[in-house]
């Protein structure tokens, strides 16, 4: 949970809390079966990776649709200098930990292998973080707009909503979809992709459109409910056998992974949409899952470096399939992290990076 979601309300939302909670084991998952499928494509341990890897790549679209839910919501105590305070704490946890990363990556590791240590590695390393930390970038240039949002976002504007999504969905997910794919076909999709680019439609691009959708989402109520499972579970298969097929055909397994395509968008919409319908309307506080809610900040930062150790120990054990090493890997990486983070939030001096 960042920052500006523990402050948001002191009456938690239960459904949000949980899908917090399933995106934290998602994101550990897909890191830790991404190596099967890059490797022997067709073969068992590619089965059995592709399958978790496809099954969790809601990971991303539930974290920022939740945080939309959350920030935009009407009932959220919106002022600057709220929203000021969360960036700062932000780029405070990103200064912590990717100094950590840092330490261990590029002085630690190069010491063991008696490699040289380089300078402009330490400095790149300080400024992008490690690979996973894109994320808070992408999430403080979501804060930066909140103003702007807050002042449509709004039950009274639905219809303007709606057609904000239905517009990213068109030109943000389906259209580049279909010329990713499509490229590797032909280079028509080339200049497709070119004469789309040319419309310059930035305004509804990237991460935003899953930042209202949680808004909308979390107030509108829910119609349709098996059409939009159904087409969840086909967001499964397409990124499923696509990851098979086109990794067979181009080389590319992770063609149909990316967070920005329609398949995956249908399967977040769906996973969001059914723990709602679920629980939504129980007013549940489960101290578990509020307390693994509220560590899962920390668990995204430290479960990269706890999961590659862990990884490395199971190889040496030889616990090299797919089908073991996954699980055992989800599992031990996620307790680990959960308590690290917890941990962490124990010491006063610390709690600002978890």
């Amino acid at each position: 949970m960042t920052p500006a979601e523990q402050t948001q309300t002191q009456n938690r939302v239960f459904y949000l809390d949980v899908l917090r909670v399933i995106a934290c084991l998602c994101v550990i998952m897909i890191h830790a079966g991404g190596s099967f499928v890059v490797e022997n494509i067709g073969s068992a341990d590619f089965w059995v990776g592709n399958f978790l890897d496809s099954l969790s790549r809601i990971c991303i679209p539930l974290f920022v649709m939740i945080s939309g839910a959350l920030m935009l919501d009407e009932g959220y105590r919106y002022s600057a200098k709220k929203i000021r305070g969360h960036i700062v704490k932000m780029l405070i946890f990103f200064a912590f930990w990717s100094t950590l990363y840092c330490v261990w990556y590029e002085v630690i590791q190069p010491l063991r292998h008696s490699t040289p240590i380089s300078a402009w590695g330490i400095v790149k390393a300080l400024v992008t973080g490690p690979y996973h930390f894109w994320f808070v970038y992408m999430i403080i240039g979501l804060y930066l707009i909140v103003p702007l949002l807050r002042l449509w976002v709004k039950k009274e504007n639905i219809r303007y909503v709606r057609y904000f999504l239905i517009l990213s969905a068109i030109f943000c997910l389906i259209i580049p979809q279909i010329i990713g794919i499509g490229k590797n076909y032909s280079d028509v999709f080339l200049t497709v992709d070119r004469v789309i680019k040319d419309f310059h439609l930035d305004y509804i691009a990237g991460y935003t459109m899953y930042y209202v959708l949680g808004w909308y989402l979390n107030n509108v109520e829910i119609r349709h409910s098996k059409l939009i499972y159904i087409l969840g579970v086909l967001g499964f298969a397409a990124t499923f056998s696509g990851t098979y097929f086109f990794g067979s055909l181009f080389g590319k397994e992770d063609l149909m992974y990316d967070n920005l395509y329609f398949t995956v968008a249908l399967q977040g919409v769906a996973v969001f949409a059914l723990f709602k319908n679920l629980l939504g309307g129980k007013q549940k506080n489960s101290r578990v899952i509020r307390t693994v809610s509220k560590c899962s900040l920390g668990i995204y930062a430290v479960h990269i470096f706890i999961l590659e150790n862990l990884c490395a120990v199971l190889q040496h054990l030889n616990i090299n399939s797919a089908i073991l090493q996954i699980p055992i890997a989800v599992v031990v990486t996620f307790i680990l992290s959960f308590l690290v983070s917890w941990l962490l939030g124990k010491i006063p001096f610390l709690r600002r990076v978890v």
